[in-house]
């Protein structure tokens, strides 16, 4: 039976996780029993750049959508086919009662002020006996201390937890008061799936888990759903900051610390189990949070999102109770400090690889060879010449190609552990690593004009399926086929035997 997946998102990883999710889904990854795919990120550092710039891609991707396929969820193959909506898309039009804001980010009150200003907001606390035992749970430097702002009671909550889950646990028990979430345990239906991302060795990821757990899971008509997690143990390091309140030499024994909270409270509560780790050999800037923490999207959390789609489309018979929670790990095939399709299992390559590198030769297409044929029928057909630059749908999906999943697959490119699927700015022959097309006299393979005699025949094909009103699923349809033409010249995708 169809069903919706909540996605939860937990701090900056869940945030960079989800990010992945969306390439893929735009990709057109296969979930055919799914009706909606609903992201929900909860991160405190409201100003996070990793998190804005998740928000912006879901956005975009939503707006795509709606534009090229309206509100169908029959729509179950193509680029962007997939569902992927806000909380706010689950209320019923009649309802007037929820007034919050159509956002894929679940909004926290009160958290613009410094932890010992959030549990006492009325200064109520702060005689000398109740100071004595905040100050034996909690560590409160003296004010001219140069860390005072890094010291737990003085921490300022709207920049995330600084790695301190002890803090995060205490905000999160009020999860349950935010109008947003009262919604979320409102809309889970009872066939619906739940699914939850964390990393598991900073503040946000590691405190919100099992309290998110806990909570879903008092609700006793959540009992009985599906739930999967994906816990990221340390795959990076961060430079040494003696001004920051974030240490990565202190991540391996959170880590450790975690495993075994998990390990006694969460069993039997949890269907599917995901872990990924890496060597964490790259060292990020240590930055605390807000605009400035903006990381380059990595492997790891590459490989996270390809756990949801697996989760998803995984049958409800092969679901065993919770007391046998199910473990995952990811392996490929060799190890080596640079990573390319042939590293991956059939699975990975038939399912996730095939689809992003049908995606890729797309918006190569779009974006290198569709601009420079404005005399071409097809251009006409489609009225591209005022579209590309007036149409909000084009825009969009220009701002999506550009700004987002190119810059995504560059910045895997250039990280410590380097994903290189790609050859991004080769010409289309050359663009899958390790599989150039051969050509010859007589063969060109996927040249300008193969590309320009493919662009043309099928708009002709498809304009008469796909009526004028809807040009801008004619075109996502185009981009589609055109891609599997360009494929088919590729014949395979490169693999190690």
């Amino acid at each position: 039976m169809a069903s919706n997946t909540f996605v939860f998102g937990i701090g900056g990883t869940g945030a960079r996780v989800i990010r992945s999710l969306t390439m893929l889904l735009a990709a057109g990854v296969e979930l055919p029993q799914i009706n909606k795919i609903i992201p929900v990120i909860i991160d405190v550092d409201a100003k996070n750049a990793d998190t804005t710039r998740t928000l912006k891609a879901l956005e975009l991707y939503k707006h795509i959508r709606e534009q090229g396929y309206g509100n169908r969820e029959e729509m179950h193959e193509g680029f962007f086919n997939a569902n992927l909506n806000t909380l706010s898309s689950l209320r019923p039009p009649t309802d007037k009662k929820e007034g919050f804001s159509d956002s894929f980010q679940l909004q926290f009150d009160n958290l613009e002020t410094t932890f010992i200003r959030y549990i006492d907001p009325q200064e109520e606390l702060t005689g000398d006996i109740n100071m004595d035992f905040l100050e034996a749970l909690y560590d409160n430097t003296p004010s001219d201390h140069p860390d005072f702002s890094h010291t737990e009671l003085n921490l300022r909550l709207d920049l995330g937890f600084k790695g301190n889950p002890n803090i995060g646990c205490v905000v999160f028990n009020n999860l349950t008061t935010a109008p947003e979430f009262k919604f979320v345990l409102k809309s889970i239906g009872e066939n619906d799936r739940i699914f939850i991302i964390s990393s598991i060795f900073g503040g946000t990821g590691s405190s919100g888990f099992p309290q998110l757990v806990r909570i879903l899971q008092d609700e006793e008509k959540l009992r009985n759903n599906l739930f999967g997690a994906l816990t990221i143990m340390p795959y990076f390091n961060v430079t040494d900051n003696n001004k920051s309140a974030i240490n990565s030499d202190r991540f391996t024994s959170k880590t450790e610390a975690a495993l075994t909270y998990y390990a006694k409270y969460l069993k039997g509560k949890i269907n599917c189990f995901y872990q990924l780790w890496d060597k964490p050999l790259k060292q990020y800037e240590n930055k605390e949070g807000g605009e400035q923490q903006r990381n380059n999207a990595h492997l790891v959390e590459f490989l996270g999102a390809t756990a949801v789609v697996d989760f998803i489309n995984k049958p409800d018979n092969t679901f065993r109770s919770k007391e046998k929670t199910m473990y995952y790990d990811f392996g490929i095939k060799k190890e080596d400090q640079i990573i390319d399709i042939r590293h991956f299992y059939n699975d990975t390559r038939n399912y996730i690889m095939h689809p992003l590198t049908l995606l890729t030769y797309a918006m190569k297409v779009y974006l290198e060879n569709i601009p420079s044929l404005q005399g071409e029928a097809f251009y006409k057909e489609l009225n591209l010449g005022s579209s590309l630059t007036t149409n909000p749908f084009y825009q969009n999906l220009s701002a999506f190609f550009e700004t987002h999943f190119k810059a995504w697959l560059e910045e895997m490119m250039m990280n410590d552990r380097k994903f290189q699927p790609f050859n991004i700015d080769l010409e289309l022959n050359s663009l899958v690593r390790e599989k150039q097309i051969i050509t010859s006299f007589f063969n060109k393979g996927i040249s300008e004009s193969f590309v320009k005699e493919r662009l043309g025949k099928i708009e002709n094909e498809l304009k008469a399926k796909i009526p004028d009103t809807e040009k801008e699923k004619r075109f996502l349809k185009l981009l589609n086929r055109v891609a599997t033409d360009c494929f088919e010249k590729l014949e395979t995708l490169p693999s190690i035997a």
